[in-house]
């Protein structure tokens, strides 16, 4: 895959993306709640921006564009506050970071979307032996030099 072309912003502006874990309140395994956490998700305005990620045990969110930490982090807690919300209602909990310690990665569930199909179709079962939930922190630059 091509690398996708640089997008100019404003200089030392902060974004945040975290991958997270979807996992089960009984056992803690991952679960393949994606679609139905963003549906509950859709129903209210998200202080933020939440899409499906690689497989159905997995969802990436991202803060909008900040140029001062205070808000960033106010807004990374109202998204805390929403998924910790909706996972109630769905028995389910949001975790983040590193991989999954026990996950049956033959279990997961590729995400229906052409990229994630792409990426499963080139990699194979190592798309979802070796899913990770990591944190982006986006600094923005003017431009690409």
């Amino acid at each position: 895959m091509p690398l996708e072309v640089f997008k100019s912003s404003d200089s030392l502006t902060m974004g945040v993306e975290l991958e997270l874990q979807l996992v089960n309140t009984y056992d803690l395994d991952l679960s393949s709640s994606a679609n139905d956490l963003l549906e509950l998700l859709k129903r209210k305005p998200f202080p933020g921006v939440v899409t499906p990620e690689m497989t159905q045990s997995m969802i990436e969110i991202a803060t909008d564009i900040q140029r001062e930490h205070g808000p960033l982090l106010a807004q990374l807690q109202q998204i805390r506050d929403t998924l910790v919300k909706a996972g109630d209602r769905l028995n389910i909990e949001i975790a983040g970071g590193g991989t999954h310690p026990f996950q049956r990665w033959f279990e997961q569930r590729i995400f229906s979307k052409p990229r994630f199909q792409e990426l499963s179709g080139l990699y194979g079962y190592l798309a979802k032996q070796f899913t990770v939930f990591g944190q982006h922190v986006h600094i923005g630059c003017s431009n690409a030099d």
